[in-house]
């Protein structure tokens, strides 16, 4: 397990100093099963290295920097975790999730708006844009991470740019769930999971779509973090997208 220092946050994601600071020098939360069997809070995997990218491009919309390495965030973040973790190993199902995390925030909102809009959204089986939205994307494998994004409607800073932070958002996870799709789709495919590249379908038009959303991911984070948009660069220069889809059809019909 690789122990990431808040220099290699920095140097590889461009985190803030002290924002990586906190959350390398922080204690596994307990009886939390987001961290079950984990020894340090940010291992290096994408599914706990997102918290401190995302609170730095939090930071660069202009949230308050004090609120979001405060106690009051970050156990929200983690509680919020704690549920998807429950959704993870089915002890939740979506709806009881999204209620769990909605009442969460519920005493502490501050956007009233984002949350009505987060609660009729994240309502649905499956959480998908619809129209003019800020919510979602196209495929709702990529919008199953969604409901961390309820602990945007406590942040108090008058100069946050909320609409900025949602692409933010949507811009990174594009780039960490399509990775870990890649990664899965095999096995996604032999379970009937969630998958990106089942949503986008597994031809030349799917991988097409799937590299589009990645040059969208590059664009939109040049915006916001532009040492986070090169390294998403890089790492698409190294994916064969038409490759992975051929050998997996083939592998279907062989």
């Amino acid at each position: 397990m690789m122990f990431l220092s808040k220099d290699d946050l920095k140097l590889a994601y461009g985190v803030d100093m002290l924002i990586g600071e906190t959350y390398v020098n922080r204690q596994v939360p307990q009886d939390n099963l987001y961290w079950k069997n984990r020894k340090i809070y940010v291992p290096s995997a994408p599914g706990y290295t997102f918290m401190p990218i995302f609170s730095d491009l939090l930071y660069r919309c202009g949230a308050d920097r004090q609120q979001l390495i405060g106690e009051d965030f970050l156990q929200l973040s983690e509680a919020i975790l704690h549920s998807a973790a429950l959704l993870e190993h089915k002890q939740l199902g979506w709806e009881a999730h999204v209620a769990e995390v909605a009442a969460l925030v519920a005493p502490r909102v501050v956007d009233s708006k984002l949350f009505e809009e987060l609660k009729a959204y994240a309502g649905k089986f499956h959480p998908i844009k619809a129209g003019d939205e800020r919510l979602g994307t196209a495929f709702p494998s990529l919008n199953r991470a969604d409901s961390y994004l309820f602990c945007l409607v406590i942040i108090s800073s008058s100069s946050f740019d909320v609409d900025k932070a949602i692409r933010a958002w949507y811009a990174l996870m594009a780039y960490f769930l399509i990775l870990d799709d890649l990664a899965d789709i095999r096995e996604d495919l032999m379970n009937g999971e969630e998958n990106v590249l089942i949503d986008a379908g597994l031809d030349e038009a799917g991988a097409k779509k799937v590299a589009e959303m990645i040059d969208e991911s590059i664009a939109t984070m040049h915006l916001v973090n532009p040492v986070m948009a090169n390294r998403i660069e890089h790492k698409k220069s190294l994916i064969n997208l038409h490759e992975i889809i051929r050998s997996i059809r083939h592998s279907a019909n062989g």
